[in-house]
């Protein structure tokens, strides 16, 4: 007896079982496409946020340390902050100018006293070392006045005019340098200081280098060329926006402003302690570098994947003249002693 084949046994799939089929293979490869796509958009994000993150935690470290260290060298009461720099920058990602800051303290190198000063020189009881090395700021001052001066040093720097007190050979520096950012006045110091250092004037912008990303810069000459080449340097690069503000004692201010104390200043009132910087707030914005990343930011110059770092610094000068301890003159190496 002959068994028959079912017609059926042989079919194909239907039209319906091909399209359902085709639909969950491209469900199923979209979804893999889409793990793969992630994974790599995160490849490429991740060591960008990492290299933003460094680049501004390293800058505010760097002002932090300048900002801590404002006023050093300086008396006690003094405006160690140049006015004037609020929003004289290019337009950062918020809409607003960014800001500058400058900052003037004395180095690390110890005082030298100054044994006589004539007309644009100034010569010092002991002679200049390594640690001094012009052209350089110096700061000239007494107990009650003070100005920060642009100096050269003569010949080899030495010679033996001190009458008293020196020794063989002494330190000799000439005013000016030739530089008008800073004060020179053309007959020489009107009053005879005491002591001199070797000054800075540590300033900080938001610049564009030649391939269009905004950076970080720090010069500490006021941003003053240093015998024809600039001394600005870069600090971190991305940081795009610094805004700055000054707390005295009237509340957070644009602007340090200047601080007046009729007479000697022995002892500033109230209102003149009250025009002191005590502390300083400093808001970075840095951008990654990198373009199309996950989680940019729209802004009014472009877009980027941004962050920001806030911090409060107050300068231990103002702690030391604000703080417990009561408002007394001090000779130099006792103002030295408490910087």
């Amino acid at each position: 007896m002959r068994r028959r084949t079912s017609q059926n046994a042989q079919a194909g799939f239907s039209l319906v079982e091909l399209v359902v089929a085709m639909a969950v293979t491209l469900i199923i490869a979209g979804a893999v496409l889409q793990l793969v796509t992630a994974g790599q958009s995160a490849f490429r994000r991740e060591p960008e946020l990492a290299d933003r993150q460094q680049n501004i935690r390293m800058g505010m470290d760097i002002i932090s340390k300048d900002l801590y260290g404002a006023g050093y060298g300086f008396p006690r009461f003094a405006q160690v902050f140049s006015d004037n720099l609020d929003g004289v920058g290019a337009t950062g990602p918020g809409g607003n100018d960014t800001d500058e800051i400058e900052i003037l303290m004395a180095s690390e190198c110890p005082p030298k006293r100054v044994c006589d000063s004539p007309g644009t020189t100034i010569t010092t009881f002991d002679p200049f070392g390594a640690c001094e090395r012009f052209p350089s700021l110096v700061i000239l001052g007494t107990e009650n006045q003070w100005g920060i001066f642009w100096a050269d040093a003569p010949g080899k720097g030495a010679s033996a005019s001190c009458t008293t007190g020196g020794k063989a050979r002494n330190g000799h520096a000439v005013l000016p340098h030739g530089k008008s950012k800073f004060h020179n006045p053309p007959g020489g110091i009107p009053w005879d200081p005491e002591w001199l250092l070797i000054g800075q004037v540590i300033r900080y912008r938001i610049n564009l280098d030649a391939e269009g990303t905004p950076n970080l810069e720090r010069s500490a000459f006021g941003g003053e060329d240093l015998d024809g080449q600039s001394s600005w340097q870069v600090i971190a690069r991305g940081v795009e926006d610094l805004q700055v503000e000054y707390l005295n004692g009237t509340g957070w201010q644009d602007l340090p402003g200047t601080i007046s104390c009729a007479g000697a200043c022995d002892p500033p009132d109230q209102a003149a302690l009250d025009s002191l910087v005590q502390r300083v707030r400093i808001q970075l914005s840095a951008r990654a570098l990198a373009a199309n990343l996950t989680g940019e930011s729209t802004s009014a110059v472009g877009n980027a994947l941004r962050g920001q770092l806030i911090t409060e610094i107050a300068p231990r000068m103002a702690v030391a003249t604000l703080g417990p301890v009561s408002y007394t003159h001090l000779t130099l190496p006792t103002m030295l002693a408490q910087c």
